[in-house]
């Protein structure tokens, strides 16, 4: 084949998609991009996955990369879930291909990687067949999902001797805290809407008023996921509620009338629409006064619904100091920086990256981190250290496992498939730091300047091809770190990473000495000069991620790729409209209808935008009047205050005090001028024409 025929079979599809939108600016730059990326650089490899048709039964005939489709086809789960979804218990499973991820890999090609592989098994190894597989992925899914079943984990108390959680009496007098006249006849729904909580698909009891759920099988009501009825050992229901604090962070809706596409209630941090701090609130207040208060309310974690400070490191380390003053009293954590406000990443991504958390933050192999929040506080605290690991050891693996084998959700919207291509070519092979795009932001050190260069390769034809990869086995995994002065986003989450470490690089007694470190730092922990990084994440299913960057400031994807608009300063996710009998008097939650509430253009949640002085900004405080992009003055002398004693950031606020039904109304509201949640950055693809960023976000929704 001739390198000319060869670029007319693979542009035929793509030049006709970018002419059938008139982008009369893009298509001809796209076609030397197509050239470029068609001719492939060599002999290029070839693999097993998504071949071309007439190809499956032997790939290695395929041909060169270039006969591999744009798109790909869905993904769903980690490399083992797929290999075993029609094997045996015996199969032996596959390597991981993270396991490739190793200092040097991918050098001097076109996707970039700098996060390496470790393993850090723990508690139950790591499984090596279907069967050990399927075992453990039961296990996970037990942790993540188990309500109303014996030994459901709940806050700080694993599965074992649970504390007493909330009387189902208490509970059920929740109307009462709302300032409702009666019990509502949608009681369990209006609960899951306010503290943001999809309620269960699936039996998760708890005892209506008068009701013995030892009689009725828990009882006849319903309650959401992040709630679980306590059971004892035997199978005795108590009538008492726990919750399930990891849930509120990374549970999920997204509804749709497409049959075709299985959504809903979900969990994987797919809509960032929990509300802990509200919930911890309302129970508290339905308990009274004398009753033990629940750990989201004595500390401030979350400011916002659907966000909060999850990687609360600073905290953690005194709450895991194992009882040890010196650990506890360590100046160098009480004078660090807060890490502020985050948003959680997806689960189903858990399986294409080798580290943790927005900034590169420990081996992804390192579980314990993970059920962190039902880790055995008293006996952490106590000093008895094995009790206080028992259940997180035994658990945290299988929850590793079961996550990995989570897929991502399927666009449930229509797609222009060819333009999809277009974008297909866009993100894997534009350079943004191309000599005639004057791009004003640092070039990052390694990669080809494409979307693909951080965020890794998706299409076929480029997985398969030599120049982008050097495996196909490293197709969708994504191993970046980003200086912050390449990515430029709100630095505190970064910034305050780098604190935790002392002038030399080093870190305290206070971090080493913790249980959830024992298989060391991430890629933060290795910066020279302590520069602050974040680590690209994987994209798959980001079209349900919404909204984007490491603290969620911004609405949706458009405005990721257009630093110029839809970043607005002050905005609010749209809610679910409430019956008509109940307007105004109860508190919704975000509306999670795709048809209704979706922006597929511009790929994201809707919003309002507001200005300073609108109900619930508070001007002068929250924000000034004077100058809508900086924040007060007041916000300013408040920030310094974070940055100096990080631990202030946590301490109770008089608005999760009063926590009135305009305070809740008002913390759907996300403020781009207070502490940690500035929506800059990303400013690099500032460089692309509308025409682009369309066909991109037309590629993004088939990931």
């Amino acid at each position: 084949m001739t390198q000319q025929s060869l670029e007319k079979g693979c542009e035929r599809p793509v030049v006709a998609a970018v002419r059938r939108h008139h982008a009369h600016r893009l298509w001809p730059a796209l076609l030397l991009m197509l050239a470029a990326a068609c001719s492939g650089g060599g002999d290029p490899q070839t693999g097993a996955t998504d071949p071309p048709d007439g190809c499956a039964s032997n790939p290695d005939d395929c041909g060169v990369a270039e006969n591999y489709p744009l798109i790909g086809k869905a993904r769903g789960g980690n490399v083992w879930a797929n290999y075993c979804e029609d094997k045996a218990d015996s199969a032996v499973l596959p390597r991981d291909p993270r396991e490739l991820l190793t200092p040097g890999v991918n050098d001097g090609l076109a996707v970039a990687f700098n996060a390496n592989w470790q393993s850090c098994d723990i508690g139950v190894e790591r499984p090596t067949t279907c069967g050990e597989m399927r075992e453990q992925a039961e296990i996970g899914k037990f942790v993540a999902f188990g309500n109303g079943e014996v030994g459901s984990p709940v806050a700080f108390a694993g599965g074992q001797d649970a504390p007493s959680g909330v009387d189902a009496e208490n509970y059920n007098n929740l109307w009462q805290v709302w300032g409702l006249s009666e019990r509502p006849d949608n009681f369990d729904e209006l609960v899951a809407q306010r503290h943001g909580s999809p309620l269960a698909p699936w039996p998760n009891p708890y005892p209506l008023p008068g009701e013995d759920p030892n009689e009725t099988n828990g009882g006849s009501g319903q309650l959401p996921l992040a709630y679980t009825q306590i059971r004892e050992p035997d199978g005795t229901w108590t009538g008492e509620i726990g919750t399930k604090v990891c849930v509120f962070c990374h549970n999920g809706r997204i509804d749709t009338t497409n049959p075709d596409v299985e959504l809903g209630t979900m969990l994987g941090g797919a809509g960032s629409i929990g509300d802990f701090a509200v919930s911890g609130s309302d129970l508290d207040k339905a308990a009274g006064v004398l009753a033990a208060p629940s750990p989201t309310s004595l500390i401030t974690i979350s400011t916002n619904r659907g966000t909060g400070a999850i990687d609360f490191f600073q905290l953690a380390f005194v709450l895991f100091s194992k009882g040890d003053l010196e650990l506890l009293l360590n100046p160098k954590i009480l004078f660090s920086q807060a890490i502020g406000n985050i948003k959680s990443p997806p689960w189903w991504n858990l399986a294409y990256r080798p580290q943790k958390f927005h900034g590169a933050i420990l081996p992804t192999d390192a579980s314990r981190i993970d059920l962190a929040a039902y880790y055995d506080l008293v006996s952490s605290l106590s000093g008895d250290d094995e009790a206080a690991l028992a259940w997180n050891d035994a658990h945290s693996g299988p929850f590793q496992v079961w996550a990995e084998t989570q897929a991502s959700p399927r666009y449930p919207g229509e797609i222009d498939m060819d333009l999809a291509e277009a974008g297909a070519v866009l993100f894997h092979a534009k350079d943004l730091w191309a000599d005639n795009l004057n791009n004003p932001v640092p070039r990052p050190d390694e990669g080809n300047g494409s979307c693909a260069s951080c965020h890794g390769a998706y299409s076929p034809r480029f997985i398969h091809d030599p120049a982008y990869l050097e495996t196909p086995e490293l197709g969708g995994l994504a191993a970046y770190t980003v200086p912050m002065d390449v990515i430029r986003t709100d630095p505190t989450y970064a910034e305050a990473m780098q604190s935790l470490r002392n002038p030399d690089g080093s870190f305290p007694n206070a971090t080493d000495q913790q249980n959830f470190l024992w298989c060391g730092h991430g890629n933060y922990g290795d910066t020279e000069n302590r520069t602050p990084i974040l680590l690209a994440p994987p994209l798959w299913g980001v079209w349900a991620a919404a909204p984007y960057l490491h603290n969620g400031s911004i609405p949706n994807i458009w405005g990721v790729l257009d630093p110029a608009s839809q970043r607005p300063n002050i905005w609010r996710r749209v809610s679910a409209p409430a019956r008509p009998d109940q307007e105004g008097e109860v508190v919704m939650g975000y509306d999670t209808s795709f048809e209704r509430a979706y922006d597929t253009e511009h790929l994201g949640w809707k919003y309002d935008e507001l200005q300073c002085g609108d109900d619930g900004t508070e001007p002068f405080l929250a924000c000034s009047p004077l100058s809508e992009d900086q924040p007060s003055t007041a916000q300013q002398a408040i920030s310094l205050l974070y940055e100096q004693i990080g631990i202030t950031w946590n301490l109770p606020r008089p608005a999760g005090i009063r926590m009135s039904e305009q305070d809740i109304e008002n913390r759907k509201i996300y403020n781009t001028n207070l502490y940690s949640q500035g929506n800059q950055g990303h400013d690099f693809t500032m460089v692309l024409t509308d025409a682009e960023r369309r066909a991109l976000i037309e590629y993004l929704k088939t990931l």
